[in-house]
């Protein structure tokens, strides 16, 4: 028999509103600033959505915000969800952390660059801040140890939130030290953009959970990071199906994604050994039967309902 949709959803909220044990997984999701929007059946299927990106100065500073009228509709709309928003500070921009090395390297930079986070989450009404610097190395290392301390000190003393985005593969194992581990609430595991077309396969999944929990990471901070998107070319999932890939495939002409049989498995991964799973990001996804967001509702739906009592 299957079950209804309204007690599936039922089962969802306590599944990820309960305080105990696995019942703390965090479904998290990126928005970029730049496309689409947060529909109200995602926010029913997410606890923490990620706004990206604000961009860091050299000196501490922040540059502009990219459409701060779209983060103030989207943390009205999250918060009415009960659903907690960061913002994304960082991102890949080709490699370039020169910003971000500058920062770690003054203690005035540091001291500004957090003064400067702590008013924009108040001005924002943000629950906390999500650091992206990708990446860290064993040069700049104790830096970026040291501006996490900070912003940790200085977010939870403000009852906010402070994750962290981490690449999947062991090469950057060397530019994260452990004390990271202790001063962040959790890490997103970004386990994807391996070499295409396998760029984030199950069993990539799987290694990038067990190094960074042998590195030290307890569970109860690691999230699995899934990507909506194929490589080569990060072309959405979405797009992909609508030029004909199977939804329950992983590649499709030369593309590597994730199709709805691996994001369960990978769900059901996160639930065993890990805090939830992220998503960049949520303008990629499928609708209706083929959306990605919900099979791994499905999946959480499913273990909630598995760990009810016996009537």
């Amino acid at each position: 028999m299957k079950t209804p949709r309204l007690l599936s959803l039922t089962l969802l909220v306590l599944l990820l509103a309960s305080g105990a044990g696995w019942c703390q997984f965090r479904v998290v999701g990126y928005l970029p600033a730049w496309r689409g929007d947060v529909s109200a059946a995602q926010l029913a299927q997410l606890t923490h959505v990620n706004y990206a990106f604000l961009l860091p100065t050299d000196t501490g500073g922040l540059q502009p915000l990219e459409n701060p009228a779209k983060l103030r509709r989207l943390v009205a709309a999250a918060h009415a969800a009960g659903v907690r928003v960061l913002v994304s500070v960082g991102g890949w921009h080709d490699g370039d952390h020169r910003a971000f090395d500058a920062i770690g390297a003054n203690a005035g930079y540091t001291n500004a660059f957090t003064a400067n986070l702590l008013h924009f989450v108040a001005e924002y009404h943000l629950d906390g801040v999500d650091l992206d610097w990708e990446h860290p190395d064993t040069c700049t290392a104790s830096r970026y140890a040291g501006l996490v301390q900070q912003l940790a000190a200085r977010l939870h003393g403000a009852g906010k939130l402070l994750t962290a985005a981490i690449a999947g593969g062991t090469w950057a194992g060397p530019g994260i030290q452990r004390s990271v581990f202790d001063n962040v609430d959790f890490l997103n595991i970004m386990a994807y953009d391996a070499a295409p077309p396998a760029h984030s396969t199950y069993t990539g999944a799987a290694q990038s959970l067990a190094y960074w929990k042998g590195r030290g990471l307890p569970a109860s901070k690691a999230v699995l990071g899934v990507p909506f998107y194929g490589q080569p070319g990060g072309e959405a999932f979405a797009t992909l199906l609508a030029r004909g890939a199977p939804p329950g495939a992983d590649q499709f002409g030369g593309v590597g994604y994730n199709g709805l049989a691996t994001i369960e498995r990978k769900a059901t991964l996160a639930l065993d050994q890990a805090s939830g799973l992220m998503i960049w990001e949520l303008t990629q996804d499928a609708t209706g039967a083929n959306s990605l967001l919900a099979a791994i509702s499905r999946v959480v739906a499913q273990r909630a309902a598995a760990a009810l009592p016996a009537r």
